[in-house]
């Protein structure tokens, strides 16, 4: 079987028609679904069994009423108004290979609110066309002979349940109750009844023995069964008080939290944080004083800051030009000592008349380089390097002192804020004396709880012996009229068909003995897979009666469940689960919700690893963001056929569906939700 598309239409939060496309291909087999709590991950998971099974997805205790509110409340509604949907319906398309030819099959399941009352109504085709080689009112038991409940429960499952097995540590029940199913056995015991009666209609006069052994036998099966309701019903009533006790266990743990339960244990810690951040704000406060009494409020006086750079500026200019004088005054002299050299002036004729011209000159040259006595006077009379410190100074202000105390101010902040929220967790905390009697109840019904739950579960296995005893019964009953009619020779079709009852009892424990074998094999090939010590477990067994897992290390030694980590744990409900799943023979789609509830790293890691890209033909995962995040999204990459993420939009009521996941091939998250 291979799953195509899915299409849901105004179905619980997702509003109008929504299709999701499942195709995949032998290289990647794993479509990837994601999406937080409450965005209709889980709604899509359960989608595809209601419209498979509709009510007979629930337990047999779920009324047709009950399952109507559910529907209901499935219905979708219109943010801000009380209108729903006049219809909701899910739409499955798949295909189905059998005896080499492939079938594209069509499911559709739609209901309707007709004055508070649900219409459901059916529809299937192949290849499509209508259904018409099966009557309409077969339908549903077509589908459920197509895709038996009880095998697609093991193909169907999430990962709470994974931690529920593991949790409640009755993996042979699980096995138990799928076994039957798994193997056909139902079928066979169906079989049986069917024989039992037709020789009991052809038994001839003679035979009053075996109508008394029968008769005794029924009746003894009719008490059986009393004494089965009975104790289904204890089942029940204990059941419901312990819901009741849960209610009230979570009532109360509600109550001990707004009273600040969980700041109780807290309070030394609060303590400490507190005067680690008060010796912080200390220090943050004198370093903020600090910049403060430096040049900082200069940013204060932008206008005249700016009037001092112009000022500084100037008495810059006036400096060079003093410099400037200077030298030339310095230069002037040495001229004028050259001209009135006599040396210069030996074997010149009218010496005097030259050295007037040039001394009339040179004057007027350098008197024009003169400037006058304003521009020679400088304000601040700073030198060169403290005009250029100065300087520097004013032109950082803004770039890093600003910056400083900006910075410094958002941590002082911070530092406050977190100071406040430590003070109020502190007044939070509840005296003792408050406390006390409450955690005292808690404690009690929390034991209660336990001694319900030990009561139930010993109700469970009473449930199953007597289960076993009415199939020995019927055994019996079967033996007896065989035993019956091969001593009196009756007639040829009452000896075949008791001959068939036993060649039935021989496949039975065939069967089971083969399928036991693939089942160890299988379970243990899974646990070496996902289980990342190397020759922790090296061999497998499973009690053909009470279906009693063993598991045994490399030295023979049988190895206590409880002592596996609770990792391993799930890892090993996981084979339990995957193993089951290959012995039937059907190659179904696994989908897997919350697939990695509560694992640790390494065995997350053995999950994406090894599990996903090979647990079947396709594999679809419905998980959040947390779960199966960018680190383990480019790990299982080469697997992904397509990806989805749900988006919850508030404003609108709705689900908004993006057809990739939340981070792309190199981690970069592209869908925020």
């Amino acid at each position: 079987m291979h799953l195509t598309k899915v299409t849901l239409k105004n179905y619980g939060v997702y509003r109008d028609k929504v299709e999701f496309d499942l195709t995949t291909s032998a290289e990647k087999p794993v479509v990837l679904i994601g999406g937080t709590n409450g965005a209709g991950k889980t709604t899509l998971f359960e989608s595809i069994l209601i419209g498979f099974y509709g009510q007979s997805y629930f337990d047999k205790k779920t009324s047709r009423k009950d399952y109507e509110k559910f529907l209901g409340n499935k219905i979708h509604r219109y943010l801000g108004t009380t209108a729903a949907a006049d219809s909701t319906s899910i739409v499955i398309d798949f295909k189905f290979f059998h005896n080499g030819q492939v079938d594209d099959y069509t499911v559709d399941r739609t209901w309707h609110n007709d004055d508070g009352r649900i219409l459901e109504e059916l529809k299937i085709k192949k290849n499509g066309k209508r259904l018409d080689s099966v009557e309409e009112s077969q339908w549903q038991s077509f589908i459920e002979e197509l895709i038996p409940k009880g095998i697609a429960k093991l193909f169907f499952f999430d990962g709470e349940k994974i931690v529920r097995m593991a949790e409640d540590e009755h993996d042979e029940i699980e096995i138990k109750s799928s076994f039957d199913s798994l193997l056909g056995l139902d079928i066979i015991e169906q079989l049986h009844n069917d024989l039992r009666i037709h020789i009991m209609r052809n038994m001839n006069d003679d035979a009053k023995t075996i109508q008394i052994e029968h008769d005794q036998n029924v009746q003894r099966r009719d008490e059986h069964l009393e004494e089965t309701a009975r104790l289904q019903q204890k089942i029940v009533d204990k059941n419901e008080v312990l819901d009741s006790i849960s209610n009230e266990i979570a009532t109360l743990e509600a109550k001990i939290s707004k009273i600040g339960g969980g700041f109780a244990s807290k309070r030394e810690d609060l303590k400490a944080k507190k005067a680690f951040l008060e010796m912080k704000r200390s220090s943050l406060e004198n370093d903020l004083r600090a910049l403060l009494s430096g040049p900082l409020p200069f940013t204060l006086i932008p206008k005249q800051i700016k009037s001092l750079k112009s000022q500084m500026k100037k008495d810059e200019q006036v400096i060079k030009n003093q410099f400037e004088k200077e030298i030339l005054n310095e230069k002037l002299k040495e001229i004028t000592d050259i001209l009135n050299s006599k040396a210069l002036w030996r074997g010149i004729s009218d010496e005097s008349k030259i050295k007037e011209t040039l001394f009339s000159k040179l004057s007027t040259v350098f008197d024009s380089k003169n400037l006058s006595k304003g521009d020679m006077v400088s304000m601040f009379n700073f030198s060169t390097l403290e005009t250029s410190n100065i300087m520097n100074l004013l032109e950082n202000l803004h770039s890093i002192y600003v910056s400083q105390l900006k910075n410094g101010s958002i941590e002082f902040q911070n530092v406050v804020d977190e100071l406040d929220q430590v003070d109020v967790a502190l007044v939070n905390a509840p005296n003792d004396d408050e406390i006390g009697p409450l955690v005292s109840k808690l404690n009690k019904l929390h034991e209660e709880q336990g001694v319900l739950k030990n009561e139930i579960e010993h109700l469970d296995t009473q449930m199953m012996s007597k289960n076993y005893e009415l199939k020995m019964i019927n055994v019996k009953i079967r033996n007896a009229i065989s035993n019956t009619y091969k001593n009196k020779n009756a007639g040829t079709q009452a000896e075949l068909a008791a001959k068939v009852q036993k060649v039935l009892d021989e496949y039975t424990i065939k069967i089971k003995e083969k399928k036991l074998q693939l089942l160890e094999g299988y379970l243990l090939e899974e646990l070496q897979r996902l289980l990342h010590k190397e020759n922790l477990i090296t061999k497998v067994t499973v009690d053909s009666e009470s279906f009693e897992i063993t598991l045994y290390d490399k030295d023979g030694n049988p190895i206590p469940k409880d002592l596996l980590s609770k990792g391993e744990q799930q890892m090993f409900a996981t084979g339990v689960l995957l193993a089951l799943a290959k012995t039937s023979g059907k190659p179904l789609p696994f989908m897997i919700d919350t697939p990695l509830a509560r694992l640790d790293m390494s065995h997350r890691d053995n999950m994406i690893e090894k599990f996903f890209p090979y647990a079947s033909h396709q594999v679809v995962i419905f998980s959040t963001d947390s779960e199966i995040d960018e680190h383990y999204y480019s790990k299982m990459k080469p697997y992904i056929s397509r990806s989805y993420a749900m988006e919850y939009l508030p404003g609108k009521g709705k689900t908004r569906q993006h057809s990739e996941y939340f981070w792309d091939e190199n981690g970069v998250k592209k869908i925020a939700v």
